[in-house]
Order: structure tokens, then C-alpha cells, then sequence
């Protein structure tokens, strides 16, 4: 065998050992998505990291963006996802990870942060869920002009029953009560979704329509049981009923209507609803007008378990010493503005 021969040989050696190694890497990626899949995080874990210590370029980045994705620790996760973006600016993986950072900026309420994250990576060009955090960002600092642009830009997918949703809240806090209105509707109705059929109704209350409230109200709670909404829309339906009784003893009664100022006693305030809505239901077996209001704090919603409303502060303290020996809770006076 001349020399020429043996060396084609051995490029055809290297070649196919290349190969070898790049099926084995490839393996062992689609291995550790399948324990991602069945929630076996350490073990995918382990094979992430073997795999990002032993090889390069695509397969490295791709078994380094996985592995960001199982960090629990923030400051791990973005150090990885930029380790990502810096192996290669232009890739998809790069981009995709310009999302992740984003959104672990809005999950922490850096909110003006991950819209700048977002606007210089340019990610919503190639990205609906980028538009999307992009806007909701906007949103939830109050840049309303900025918000519609971005979230009209989700057009599909799993992001657009939000997106639009999100745009009816805007609408809402922007006093466009007819045009929030409209959106609920179309959503409640398009995306079979609770959320929005119990803003549609709270929409319909603020319009004062107030028969038509209640009977979108009824609707949450017969579509929807066993849903968060559910409950809060029989707390509303509650309220509503007790309403009128409240204003004919308006003048004898410690408490007063709930449309007008004074004081409130709360138990808790959540910015998860699903944490409310537990306190909510175990108060409400010795407590049965506890109720659950929703706001805004420090641009983030916020959802304060409640009950009664009170002419005076001295009115609301006697309540709450009463019910204080009847719930395990701590308590305090608020005053409602």
C-alpha cells in the first residue's frame, strides 16, 4: 500500500470518528430532553454538563442553553445564557436566550431592564414570545403606546390569548372601558378562557351595567367550575346580592356600602391569585363574606383577601376583635380610598 493510500486512509479515520462523536453527542442531548420530559432534572443535569465540558460549536451551545434552562439560581442561569449568546451572536440559540434573560428580568419586576434586553437584541423580529414579554414589559410600566405595539405583534400561537387579554387591560386602565369591554368579550368567547369572562364581567360592573354583570358573573361560575375564577366570581355575586340590604341600613349599621370610602379589614396580601383564593376559601367556613380584591403594587398585581366595609375605624376594630376569636389569622385595619 503506497503512502498516498494509507493517508486517505487516515482522513477517512478522522472522518469517521468525527462522525461517531457527533451521533454519540447528539444522543446524548436527545437523552437528556427525555429526562427533561419525565421531570428527571438531575440526571439530565449530569449529561448536560458532560456533554458542554467535552465538545464544541452548535452542540456545546445547545447543551448549554438546556442546561440554564434546569438552573433554579438565577444568577447561574444568566451567566450560561450569556455563555450561549457569546459562542455564537448570531444563532438562533443566541436569540433565544436573549428571551430567557428578559424574562428572568420580568419574573424579577425589572420590567424596564427586560424591555431593554429585548429592544437591543432586536428579538421580537424572529420571535413571537419575545413581542410579547417585550410588551408586557412595556405594560407593566405603564408605557402604553410602546405595550400595544409590541403585543399587537402576536398573532399566533400559545402567546395570543394573552397578548390580547393584556391588550384589554390596557385598555381598561387607560378608562377605555368600551373598548376593554369589547376584548373581553372576543376573547372570552374565541379562547373559551375563565380569566377573561370574569374581566368582561368586572368590566360590565365599572360601566355600571350591572345586570348584565351579574349575568356574566353566573356565567363564570356555571362554565367554569373548580376555577380560581369561579370563586371569585361567587364572591362578586355575593356582594352584589348583599348590596341593596346594605344601603337601606346604611344609616343604622356599622358597616357601610362598599362604593363608598372608609375602612376594611385584611387578612393577607398575595401577588399570586392561587394563594388568596386558599386563604379566601378557608376563611370563608366561619367568615363567609371574606372576599378577594384586586390591584396594582408597584406595577404589580396584587390580590388583598378582605371583609366588610366601615363607616369608622372604631366600627371596623370592634368587628375585628369579634372575629378574632374565630379565625386563626393574623389581621389589620385598612383604610379603602
Amino acid at each position: 500500500m503506497n503512502h498516498r493510500a494509507i493517508a486517505t486512509l487516515g482522513v477517512l479515520g478522522v472522518i469517521l470518528a468525527t462522525g461517531l462523536a457527533s451521533s454519540a453527542t447528539a444522543a446524548s442531548i436527545l437523552s437528556a430532553k427525555r429526562d427533561i420530559a419525565r421531570l428527571r432534572y438531575d440526571l439530565a443535569e449530569s449529561k448536560l454538563v458532560d456533554i458542554a465540558r467535552t465538545v464544541t460549536g452548535e452542540r456545546r451551545q445547545e447543551a448549554l442553553y438546556l442546561l440554564a434552562g434546569l438552573k433554579s439560581s438565577v444568577s447561574e442561569a444568566e451567566i450560561i445564557y450569556q455563555e450561549v449568546i457569546r459562542l455564537d451572536p448570531a444563532s438562533e440559540l443566541a436569540d433565544a436566550s436573549q428571551v430567557e434573560l428578559a424574562k428572568i428580568q420580568y419574573a424579577l419586576g425589572n420590567y424596564g431592564k427586560a424591555f431593554r434586553i429585548l429592544e437591543s437584541s432586536q428579538a421580537c423580529g424572529s420571535s413571537e414570545e419575545a413581542c410579547f414579554f417585550q410588551g408586557m414589559s412595556a405594560a407593566m410600566s405603564k408605557s402604553y403606546p410602546d405595550a400595544r405595539a409590541f403585543l399587537q405583534r402576536v398573532r399566533r400561537g400559545k402567546y395570543r390569548p394573552w397578548a390580547y387579554l393584556s391588550l384589554a387591560e390596557i385598555e381598561m386602565n387607560s378608562n377605555n372601558t368600551d373598548e376593554a369591554c369589547r376584548k373581553y368579550r372576543a376573547i372570552a368567547r374565541t379562547a373559551i378562557s375563565p380569566t377573561a369572562m370574569y374581566r368582561y364581567a368586572e368590566c360590565l360592573e365599572k360601566q355600571g351595567r350591572t345586570r348584565d354583570a351579574r349575568e356574566a358573573f353566573e356565567e363564570v361560575v356555571d362554565e367554569f367550575r373548580n376555577t380560581p375564577e369561579a370563586l371569585l366570581a361567587a364572591q362578586k355575586l355575593e356582594l352584589m346580592n348583599e348590596r341593596p340590604q346594605r344601603r337601606e341600613a346604611a344609616a343604622t349599621s356599622e358597616e357601610q356600602d362598599p362604593l363608598s370610602a372608609g375602612y376594611t379589614i385584611q387578612f393577607g396580601a398575595f401577588h399570586d391569585r392561587t394563594n388568596a383564593i386558599k386563604m379566601a376559601a378557608a376563611l370563608k367556613r366561619v367568615l363567609p363574606g371574606v372576599r378577594i380584591d384586586r390591584g396594582l403594587l408597584n406595577n404589580r398585581e396584587i390580590h388583598r383577601v378582605r371583609y366588610g366595609y366601615f363607616q369608622t375605624k372604631e366600627a371596623a376594630e370592634k368587628r375585628a376583635d369579634r372575629i378574632a376569636s374565630k379565625v386563626d389569622e393574623e389581621l389589620s385595619i385598612i383604610p379603602l380610598p
